[in-house]
């Protein structure tokens, strides 16, 4: 039973890191932004980089942090790569912060 209950316990706490580190994602606002530019539309870092005001070494550099944690998918076409939101990441976060919060 102690066996059981340390295993739960463990697998809170990667919960519990998991929220922690979306919530730390999203904390950032060119990221906010970011992602609420995707949400209508999948675009290129120049796409993004004509909305916001930032330098595209910047942008790349927010699109890699959330692609590498699974909120972004990226597709290639040709020489450029076009970023969508990955919608059941975002929705398996929303359903662990709802769980913790």
């Amino acid at each position: 039973m102690a066996l059981k209950a340390c295993c739960q316990l463990r697998q809170k706490k990667e919960k519990m890191a998991l929220v922690a580190e979306f919530l730390s994602i999203v904390a950032e606002p060119n990221r906010l932004n970011i992602l609420r530019l995707l949400r209508r539309q999948e675009l290129s870092v120049s796409d993004i980089w004509q909305f916001l005001d930032l330098p595209q070494s910047l942008i790349s550099h927010h699109l890699r942090i959330m692609r590498d944690f699974g909120l972004l998918s990226a597709t290639k076409h040709g020489k450029q790569v076009l970023y969508t939101l990955n919608a059941s990441k975002l929705k398996d976060c929303k359903a662990l912060m709802a769980k913790f919060i």
